[in-house]
């Protein structure tokens, strides 16, 4: 299970498994940046050596393994030349 914040709304829970989920959401702009973790790269405040800062009230990092970091990287930079 995992939770879900919906802009300002109250958190909600899934019990979908996260590949299901990311299979739905491609091509929205989400990065699988860890096995645990899906993250909509609008969020993604910066990204440094395996480390992603998110943009939210508390400035969350998220760990991104070594073996993903090139890959969530190039995603990233795609993302922003999208934008």
């Amino acid at each position: 299970m995992f939770y879900v914040t919906d802009n300002d709304k109250e958190p909600y829970i899934m019990s979908e498994k996260l590949d299901t989920l990311e299979d739905e959401l491609a091509g929205n702009n989400f990065i699988r940046i860890h096995k645990s973790y899906l993250v909509n790269a609008k969020y993604i405040e910066s990204i440094t050596r395996y480390k992603v800062k998110l943009k939210l009230p508390d400035g969350v990092e998220l760990a991104i393994p070594k073996a993903r970091y090139t890959f969530v990287k190039k995603q990233f930079i795609a993302y922003q030349g999208e934008v």
